[in-house]
């Protein structure tokens, strides 16, 4: 059972937000998204939000990277970070799900609740899903 439910959004939703960021950038047609450049960035476009390199032992295993929303902050274990520079693919996915959270939570205002139904929750209202779809639309 999920722990939270989000404002309903479709795929298309999520892409058509990937592309006005893109399309800002002025980058609409590239192929490849500069992840880690957008990420260093971003305290540009939104003042509140920071981000952090840890040290790997910082989150617990099995936690590449993780958002704050209430501290508008995004962490990033240094190993996650250094393979999205040399262009690691799963890590480059890492970072641009956690800017989808960002965006969808920050940014966007997508309003989360708890789950505390033991009915299924909708993929397009699953947080991680949407954090997912964003990620790979951006990509």
């Amino acid at each position: 059972m999920l722990s939270y439910i989000a404002q309903p959004c479709s795929r298309l939703g999520l892409r058509n937000y990937t592309l006005t960021i893109r399309r800002r950038l002025g980058i609409e047609n590239n192929f490849y998204f500069p992840v880690v450049e957008f990420l260093e960035l971003m305290s540009e476009f939104f003042p509140k939000f920071h981000f952090e390199v840890t040290e790997n032992h910082e989150l617990p295993l099995g936690v590449h990277a993780d958002m704050d929303a209430a501290a508008h902050l995004i962490r990033v274990k240094q190993n996650v970070y250094d393979g999205a520079c040399v262009g690691n693919g799963r890590d480059r996915m890492t970072i641009a799900h956690e800017i989808g959270h960002y965006m969808t939570l920050c940014v966007l205002g997508f309003r989360l609740q708890r789950n505390f139904s033991n009915a299924p929750v909708k993929t397009y209202q699953d947080p991680e899903w949407q954090a997912k779809c964003f990620a790979g639309e951006l990509l």
